[in-house]
C-alpha cells in the first residue's frame, strides 16, 4: 500500500475537484458550414455534479451546459439573436439532437464515464510466463 500512497503524494497528482480534465472538440457540421474549425471547449464535471445531472429530466442537455468550459451557451448576445431565454434554449436552437448527445458523451468521457478506466493487472513476469507457456503449446 505504501507504493500507492507514495504515488498519490507526488506533486503531479491533481485534485480533480479543482483541476477538472478538459478537452477541445470540433463540431464537424458547423466547421463545414463556416469553412473553418468550430471548436468547443469542454470540461469534466465533478462527482457531486455528475450525480445531480443523472437525476435531471433533460440529462443530456444539462450535461452539455455543465461541461461548457467557455461559457458559449450563456452568451446574452447569442441568446438575444436567437430569441432564447435560457442557455438550454440557445443550445437547442443551434445544435442537432445527435450533436447534443455527442457533446454530452464527450463531457461524460472527460468525467471518467463511458470509457475504459480500469484494466486487469498482471505483473510483467506473469505475462511473460503465460506467453512462454502459450508458445510451448
Amino acid at each position: 500500500m505504501s507504493k500507492l500512497l507514495d504515488l498519490l503524494l507526488r506533486p503531479e497528482t491533481p485534485d480533480v475537484q479543482k483541476e477538472l480534465p478538459r478537452g477541445r472538440y470540433e463540431l464537424l457540421r458547423l466547421s463545414e458550414l463556416y469553412g473553418e474549425p468550430f471548436v468547443l471547449e469542454l470540461k469534466a464535471v465533478p462527482y457531486g455534479r455528475a450525480l445531480e445531472l443523472k437525476e435531471m429530466p433533460d440529462v443530456e442537455m444539462q450535461t452539455v451546459l455543465a461541461g461548457d468550459d467557455s461559457g458559449l451557451w450563456k452568451s446574452g448576445e447569442l441568446q438575444e439573436r436567437f430569441g432564447a431565454a435560457t442557455p438550454a434554449e440557445l443550445a437547442r436552437a443551434l445544435l442537432l439532437p445527435g450533436e447534443i448527445k455527442a457533446l454530452a458523451v464527450a463531457v461524460e468521457q472527460l468525467s471518467g464515464y463511458r470509457k475504459a478506466v480500469l484494466a486487469p493487472y498482471a505483473p510483467q513476469s506473469v505475462k511473460q510466463a503465460v506467453g512462454d507457456e502459450i508458445q510451448k503449446n
